[in-house]
């Protein structure tokens, strides 16, 4: 089965000034990358409160983080159509936008919101998204496990449309 691509950039804040911290994408195939990141020297902005939910602290990542432009790099070779199925189109284009600003490039990647791509109601959505996390305990705080929801989510959508009497 080949998927669409996904993408979840986490935040060191749920300000505007917050900087990405994770990246996590997949391939066509299903595949999930991640990777922490390294602060630029210029991001500065760090909410200490979601420290417990995203697992990590500001030292791990200075540590284990790779650097920004690494993980652009990287992101980049992956992208096999330019276009990225996402939460949130607005806010993780702006956590895209800042890590290739560290750069001066500009992304050339399209995001899709989740309001686009799945089409249920929201409330429907939300109760989906809600059975996927706890069948497969996943945290709404990493992005690895977003982009799983996320790929769970549109393989159950389709493979609902594939069994469905109208597509007979």
């Amino acid at each position: 089965m080949e998927y669409p691509q996904f993408l979840v950039i986490d935040a060191s804040s749920f300000e505007l000034d917050g900087h990405p911290i994770a990246i996590a994408w997949s391939l066509t195939d299903g595949t999930i990358k991640s990777t922490l990141l390294q602060p630029e020297e210029n991001w500065h902005e760090w909410d200490a409160g979601l420290e417990d939910l995203h697992g990590m602290t500001q030292e791990i990542l200075i540590q284990s983080g790779e650097p920004v432009w690494e993980a652009v790099k990287e992101f980049e070779f992956d992208c096999e159509n330019s276009i990225y199925l996402v939460q949130d189109a607005e806010r993780t284009m702006e956590l895209l936008e800042r890590m290739y600003d560290a750069y001066d490039k500009e992304p050339a990647s399209d995001l899709i919101g989740i309001h686009e791509w799945h089409p249920s109601e929201t409330e429907e959505r939300y109760q989906m998204m809600e059975d996927i996390r706890s069948d497969l305990e996943l945290s709404p705080y990493r992005c690895e496990d977003n982009v799983r929801l996320m790929l769970e989510m549109w393989a159950r959508v389709n493979d609902a449309k594939h069994r469905s009497p109208a597509s007979d």
